[in-house]
């Protein structure tokens, strides 16, 4: 593997290191800036050997490098638990009597957050390191990697080594630099950590401040007698002057605790190139806002929590909304033409055995012909603080309360919190279903009470119609109802009195009461009709797939529906 690696591996099994934003969170992936400090404490604690020195301020200078960790699925954080224990930095009495030794001592409560890691090895790789400074200092790093027994916690031990290359298959996951709307932020180091490092630790000003003071002790005990003690005195004191001034010029604090400030981001990379599968319009790498606080919601409360979301969005850019965004031109027109702007889904628990519906969260899609860059930097400041933490976000949606949502953790484990479970990405699907109903862009002119066969053939066409607009293939098959097929979403709405022009449509589950409320439409014809939908298609397609007229706030989303079957 071209460029520099260094690989480590957990020998517990555990991971022991807690994140620098919570006492309550283990810190994982290990952050690139804890990394080169568990290098930099080999360095100090072994002589500082100068090429050792030299090799590590030669990595500062590589930039920030990729990471490829332990699948996420792979990795689970340890129920976190106060443990009491005696504390060395404070003196004084106490009832605590210790068990080794008949001296008491404080214990205060102490937390070791820590991750279920197994005997995946970890790795960092920098691919564009030059090859000339690989091969100078390539020894020097591998002897400072073997003399590296922890990365966090004395607990947290390893075994570090400069890789040849990684093993293959790889029980990995890659993750590359980016700044944008990342899943994960992390300490970074850079040129002059080493020297940061060495200064916040301070050892040589206490060393040399130690050297003087026992210096002026040793001369303050000298009691010179006899002939030319005069002089003898004098000189202690002149040497005792001198020493004083130099030492008030030493530096001597305690020291500080090793903090970086600078932060990076980064987003999965796939290792292995997906194959070309026909995918929508919109972006498969969903954002996720996650629920932290709040009630319990159903799934027919989608509109509700997307249009609060998007109005909380608008009101935080105030007038400098882009089209994407605001789904409106400047003049205030829609956006025509099939162009896509920003959409709002609800991510429930659904398609499950035990699944009732509820909501979990809510994504953010982006089109796909928004860059990245362009993302963060309109929705960066409403998502995360300076220093990359998610913020929280409240959500006031009236009579249901308030909800309280944030960026997604990286060690979300939940299924419905996975992009993936919308979009099937990279691989696609056949089979899609609806979760939440599809509002029809247009009242069909086909009686179903009268020609059913039609109707549905109408129906048919008009969902054919925006699966293409989306920019996906025709589906093979199409089929419609008010049962999801997905277990725990709620059917759709069967309207007990139709308007004139819009007829009921027939249901054999009218008694099971209603589910979703109508989407609301302009003009007076009453809502348009909704439906489940069922799709197929000819071969495996990559989500999201939103459909029809209420897509852009969470109605008409497909999830897949893996082997073709109810969910």
């Amino acid at each position: 593997m071209p460029g520099l690696t260094i690989g480590w591996e957990y020998l517990t099994g555990c991971c022991v290191a807690t994140d620098p934003a919570s006492r309550q969170r283990a810190e994982w992936p290990p952050h690139p800036g804890r990394v080169f400090m568990a290098l930099a404490a080999a360095y100090f604690e072994t002589g500082e050997d100068k090429a050792e020195g030299q090799a590590l301020r030669w990595l500062e200078k590589l930039g920030d490098p990729e990471m490829m960790v332990p699948r996420r699925d792979s990795v689970f954080q340890r129920t976190v638990i106060n443990v009491f224990v005696p504390v060395n930095d404070s003196a004084g009495p106490s009832s605590a009597l210790l068990q080794s030794a008949p001296i008491t001592r404080s214990k205060q409560p102490r937390t070791f957050p820590s991750v279920w890691v197994g005997d995946a090895p970890c790795f960092l790789h920098w691919p564009h390191a030059d090859t000339t400074g690989v091969e100078l200092h390539r020894s020097a790093l591998d002897q400072l990697c073997g003399k590296v027994t922890r990365i966090g916690h004395s607990s947290s031990l390893v075994r570090m080594w400069v890789a040849e290359e990684v093993p293959s298959p790889q029980p990995t996951e890659s993750w590359v630099p980016d700044e944008n709307l990342v899943d994960l932020h992390t300490r970074r180091f850079s040129e002059g950590t080493l020297d940061l490092l060495d200064r916040q630790f301070n050892r040589r000003g206490r060393e040399q401040h130690q050297a003087l003071s026992d210096r002026i002790a040793a001369l303050k005990a000298e009691k010179p007698t006899g002939k030319g003690a005069k002089e003898r005195k004098a000189e202690i004191e002149s040497q005792m002057e001198s020493l004083q001034q130099e030492l008030d010029k030493i530096d001597s604090r305690d020291p500080i605790r090793p903090k970086l400030g600078l932060w990076t981001g980064y987003r999965r990379k796939e290792i292995e190139p997906p194959p070309p599968v026909p995918h929508t319009n919109f972006d498969s790498d969903l954002l996720i806002l996650t629920q932290i606080d709040g009630p319990r919601l159903p799934l027919a409360s989608t509109l509700n929590v997307t249009r609060v979301l998007r109005r909380a969005i608008m009101d935080h850019m105030g007038t400098n909304i882009p089209d994407w965004v605001s789904g409106h031109q400047t003049n205030g027109e829609p956006l025509r033409n099939g162009n896509q702007h920003l959409a709002f889904i609800p991510l429930p628990f659904v398609g499950h055995e035990h699944a009732d519906g509820h909501l979990l969260g809510v994504g953010l899609v982006f089109p796909r012909s928004v860059p990245r860059p362009e993302r963060g930097r309109v929705l960066g400041r409403f998502l995360v603080d300076d220093h990359g933490e998610p913020r929280d976000i409240t959500l006031k949606l009236g009579r249901l309360g308030v909800w309280t949502v944030r960026k997604r953790e990286y060690m979300e484990h939940r299924q419905a919190l996975q992009p993936e479970t919308w979009t099937a990405h990279p691989r696609g699907a056949t089979t899609w279903a609806t979760v939440t109903p599809v509002v029809l862009d247009r009242f069909p002119k086909r009686d179903p009470f009268k020609e059913r066969q039609e109707w549905e053939d109408e129906v048919a066409e008009m969902i054919a119609t925006s699966c293409e607009r989306l920019g996906l293939p025709r589906p093979i098959e199409v089929a419609v109802g008010t049962t999801s097929w997905h277990r725990g979403s709620p059917r759709a709405t069967v309207k007990r009195r139709p308007l004139r022009g819009h007829p009921e449509i027939p249901t054999r589950d009218a008694a099971l009461g209603d589910g979703f409320p109508p989407y609301p439409t302009k003009g007076g014809n009453g809502p348009r009709p909704q439906l489940h939908v069922y799709l197929r298609f000819a071969e495996p397609v990559v989500g999201p797939v939103l459909l029809c007229a209420g897509r852009f706030l969470g109605y008409g989303l497909c999830k897949p529906l893996w082997g073709g079957g109810v969910q």
